[in-house]
C-alpha cells in the first residue's frame, strides 16, 4: 500500500517540505535526506528476534560497570569476551569466547517505562499512542515478504504479545502455544489431525467452507475480520495436509550434533525450533524468554536466566551457520528496557527505559563491533548515543529491504508511515 509520487516521495513527505523549508531544504535536498535511511538491496530473508521479555539488567549482562559506585555494580564478576574492551557478566562464558560474532548496541534510550508500552515500542519501532495500534515487525513482514503456501510467515514461539494493530487480524502472528520437549516428537495444535479425522473429511469441510464464503462473500461486514478468516481457514487446511509442514515443527528429524548443542530448557528448545522453521522459509519468528522482571532478588533472577541465555545465543549462531542460513537470517535479541543501576531495598533492580542493549549477527551484520555506550554509572547514554527503539526497527525493515517509511492506511484511509521518526544504523552493516 505505498503512496509515492512519481519521483518517490509521499504525499506525507512531499507536504513535510513546507514545514522544513525554513531550514533552508529544497525539494530535491530534502529528497536526498529523505532517503539517506533506504539503502540498497536487501541483506536478510528472515529475522530470529529472541524477546527477554521483562527486561534484562544491562549492568548485570553486557553493560557491566565495575568501578561503578557499590549501590549499583551489583554481584557478578566482569569476564573479558572476545571483543576488545567488552567485559561481560562472569554467568556467559560460552557468549563471551563467541561476542565477535555478534554486534553490541548499547545505550539504547526511551521512556515507556511499563512493560505492555515497552514491548509495543520495540514490537513497532513507534511510540505508543491510544490513537493508533501500530502493527508488529512480524505483521509487516508478513504484508511484504513472500512466505511459504504451507506455512504461516509470521510464528511466535510459544506466544507473544506482539499484534497486528491497524492491518488487521490476517496478519497476526501464528503461536505454537507449547514448546519442543528433548527427545520427543512436537506436536502442534492446530496442524496435526485429531483423533479420528481423515483427509477425506478434512477435504469436504474445506469445500463446505469455499461454498460458505460463496454465499456470503457479497454481505456487508468487517472487511477485515472476514479477511482474517480467510486467511487463517486456507492456511490451516494447506498446514494439515502438508507433509512439509509437518516436517517443518519436527525437531526430531535434526541431527543429534544439532539437537545435542541446545540446551533441555524450554528457552532452548524454542530457539532450535525457530532454527529449524527458517530452514523451512519462515521469514520472521520471534521467541519469547520471560522472567527478567527481577524488581526482587534480581541476581538470584540472573543467576538462573543468564546460563540459558549463554548457551542459547551461542547455539543459533553455530546452528544457522552450519546450515548456511546465518548469512541471510538476521538475529536480533532485547528486552523491553533496563534496570536501574540502583538496588532497591528488595535486592532487585525496577524498569529502567533510559538504557538498554541489543545484540544483533547475521543478515548483513558486521560483527565484532560495539556501538553506542553508557556513561560511567550505567545510567544514561553517552554523549553522542541516540538510539531508539525506532531507530532499531527501521534497522531491521533496512536489512528485509522494507523502505521505514513505506505509508500504509488504517481502515479508515488514514496513512500512516512504518516508522516515520527512525534512521537506520548504517554502520552496523558490512
Amino acid at each position: 500500500m505505498r503512496s509515492r509520487y512519481c519521483d518517490g516521495i509521499t504525499r506525507r513527505e512531499f507536504l513535510r517540505v513546507g514545514t522544513i523549508g525554513g531550514l533552508g531544504l529544497t525539494v530535491p535536498s530534502y529528497a536526498k535526506f529523505a532517503f539517506a535511511n533506504e539503502g540498497q538491496n536487501r541483506t536478510a530473508d528472515a529475522v530470529l528476534f529472541i524477546n527477554l521479555e521483562g527486561g534484562p539488567s544491562h549492568l548485570d549482562t553486557l553493560d557491566m560497570k565495575p568501578d561503578g559506585p557499590s549501590e549499583t555494580r551489583g554481584e557478578f564478576k566482569p569476564i573479558q569476551s572476545a571483543i576488545p574492551g567488552l567485559n561481560v557478566c562472569e554467568y556467559m562464558p560460552k557468549f563471551a569466547k563467541f561476542a565477535d560474532r555478534f554486534t553490541l548496541l548499547r545505550g539504547i534510550s526511551h521512556s515507556a517505562g511499563s512493560h505492555p508500552l515497552g514491548q509495543s515500542y520495540i514490537s513497532t519501532g513507534n511510540r505508543p499512542t491510544p490513537a493508533l495500534i501500530y502493527p508488529s515487525m512480524g505483521a509487516v513482514a508478513t504484508k511484504e515478504l513472500a512466505g511459504k503456501p504451507d506455512m504461516p510467515s509470521y510464528i511466535a514461539i510459544p506466544k507473544t504479545e506482539w499484534n497486528a494493530g491497524f492491518m488487521g487480524d490476517a496478519y497476526s502472528p501464528f503461536k505454537t502455544n507449547a514448546v519442543p520437549r528433548p527427545g520427543e516428537p512436537f506436536v502442534v495444535r492446530g496442524i496435526s489431525l485429531a483423533e479420528g479425522l481423515t483427509f477425506d473429511r478434512v477435504n469436504r469441510r474445506e469445500a463446505l467452507l469455499k461454498k460458505v464464503d460463496r454465499t456470503f462473500r457479497d454481505v456487508e461486514t468487517n472487511s477485515q475480520l472476514l479477511e482474517a478468516l480467510d486467511k487463517f481457514g486456507g492456511q490451516a487446511y494447506s498446514m494439515i495436509t502438508s507433509p512439509r509442514a509437518q516436517k517443518a515443527f519436527d525437531v526430531t528429524l535434526e541431527s543429534d550434533a544439532v539437537r545435542e548443542r541446545f540446551a533441555p530448557d524450554e528457552f532452548n528448545q524454542s530457539l532450535l525450533l525457530a532454527c529449524r522453521l527458517i530452514e523451512f522459509g519462515v521469514p520472521f519468528i520471534t521467541v519469547s524468554n520471560a522472567g527478567w522482571d527481577t524488581h526482587t532478588d534480581n541476581f538470584a533472577g540472573h543467576r538462573r536466566l543468564i546460563p540459558p541465555l549463554d548457551v542459547g545465543l551461542v547455539s543459533v549462531i553455530e546452528t544457522l551457520a552450519e546450515k548456511g542460513l546465518l548469512e541471510r537470517t538476521l538475529v536480533v535479541a532485547m528486552g523491553e528496557f533496563g534496570r536501574t543501576p540502583k538496588i532497591n531495598v528488595n535486592a532487585g533492580r525496577d524498569h529502567y527505559p533510559r538504557a538498554s542493549w541489543s545484540l544483533f549477527a547475521g543478515g548483513g551484520v558486521q560483527p565484532g563491533q560495539l556501538i553506542g555506550g553508557t556513561d560511567a554509572g550505567g545510567e544514561a547514554p553517552d554523549d553522542g548515543t541516540d538510539i531508539t527503539p525506532d531507530d532499531l526497527a527501521a534497522t531491521i525493515y533496512h536489512a528485509l529491504g522494507i523502505d521505514p517509511l513505506t505509508e500504509y492506511h488504517t481502515n479508515t484511509g488514514r496513512p500512516v508511515m512504518l516508522v516515520p521518526n527512525g534512521r537506520v544504523i548504517s554502520n552496523l552493516f558490512a
